[in-house]
């Protein structure tokens, strides 16, 4: 069996399912095993090993592998999964078929985690032929709030250029929206419905939120991003209300803002606030969702690495664009540049019978082998 096919199957089976804000103690819906797992088979080929603890259960960890050379590469790959519940397939039973290997993780993104690993324990065999410093990050909450790259972001990053794991079916993704997710609430008065004079229904003002937020969107149109086009603005979710025959004390909805590269975050929720104070008493809570939009040109230098590495695989490198989000804003942050690449489809990341094609794998295995030596 390949290599990474290998640990690809041992790291499908160690369930980390995102609980998406859930408080629960139920260790399938922690990346703690995952990411001891992980940090212990790097720390065994000698890298240096920090763990990011803020939240116990949902761990991050950066390992860095210092060959004393001039330039150091990143690699980077969420280590949570979207939720195993309502697959067709055993979640956590990694099993191959027709070539590919099936598992919640086996696509978005454990595949790419660990071709990482099994190349650099290949290469490691003869040192020489390694050119860069290796640093090897695998984060927790990425499918929710990308709280573990902001972590380990905070803490500073500090690279030549890197590789963001994800599924693009070996395309060379070069930008994406950001996202920025926030809860606008409304208070009321509480009464009887049938004296409704009496309160203050805080539904009707969350409604009327609601439709300045739908112009608004329709206003920001005007803004064009030349690869990915204009930003948006949707109300995903509304709640409010205790009983159909009480006025509603409180109310809310949630927010999805997308950016489009060199858009403010900070600008945009101020933006949202002026337009929300025509509402009086109307507050917006501090976002729980905040990512920057992501471009980098198709000519930059990095991309001729992964294009020259990809070449010598008989493999053309075709480039993407997304509306998925990916950690490769936070990379930019820090002045890293950054491309997005992997195997496997993002349809099938978060699907009912998830998984990777082996054939995709071993390519990507290939490349990023390639990479670490040219």
């Amino acid at each position: 069996m390949h290599p990474a096919t290998s640990l690809l199957r041992e790291l499908v089976a160690i369930p980390s399912v995102n609980s998406f804000g859930q408080k629960t103690s139920d260790p399938i819906y922690s990346e703690a095993s995952i990411v001891d797992f992980l940090c212990s088979n790097l720390s065994q080929l000698g890298f240096s090993i920090k763990k990011y603890t803020k939240n116990p259960q949902h761990p991050s960890f950066a390992a860095f592998l210092d060959l004393g050379k001039t330039e150091t590469v990143a690699l980077d790959a969420h280590l949570d999964t979207v939720s195993h519940l309502e697959m067709s397939i055993k979640a956590f039973d990694p099993n191959i078929k027709d070539n590919r290997l099936f598992g919640r993780g086996s696509c978005d993104t454990k595949s790419n985690m660990a071709i990482y690993i099994a190349a650099v324990e290949e290469l490691l065999k003869s040192k020489n032929q390694i050119s860069k410093n290796i640093l090897i990050i695998g984060c927790s909450d990425e499918e929710f709030s990308f709280g573990g790259i902001a972590e380990v972001a905070k803490d500073g990053i500090s690279a030549d250029f890197a590789i963001i794991g994800e599924p693009t079916e070996l395309k060379a993704l070069h930008a994406h929206k950001g996202v920025l997710r926030f809860n606008i609430s409304t208070k009321g008065l509480a009464c009887h419905s049938s004296t409704p004079e009496l309160g203050h229904n805080a539904i009707y003002d969350i409604s009327r939120i609601s439709l300045l937020l739908e112009e608004y969107h329709k206003q920001i149109q005007i803004k064009k991003h030349p690869v990915l086009g204009s930003p948006s603005l949707s109300v995903g979710l509304i709640k409010g209300g205790t009983t159909v025959n009480t006025i509603p004390p409180s109310a809310s909805i949630e927010i999805d803002r997308r950016l489009i590269p060199g858009e403010n975050p900070e600008e945009v929720i101020d933006e949202i606030t002026k337009l929300v104070s025509k509402i009086p008493g109307a507050t917006l809570s501090s976002p729980h969702v905040c990512s920057n939009g992501f471009h980098i040109e198709q000519n930059s230098p990095i991309a001729k690495k992964l294009k020259d590495a990809c070449t010598c695989h008989n493999h053309q490198l075709l480039f993407t664009n997304a509306a998925f989000g990916t950690h490769a804003p936070f990379y930019s942050a820090s002045a890293i540049p950054a491309l997005v690449f992997g195997p496997g489809s993002i349809n099938k990341a978060h699907s009912k019978d998830e998984y990777v094609p082996l054939d995709e794998l071993e390519k990507a295995y290939n490349i990023i082998k390639t990479i670490l030596c040219s």
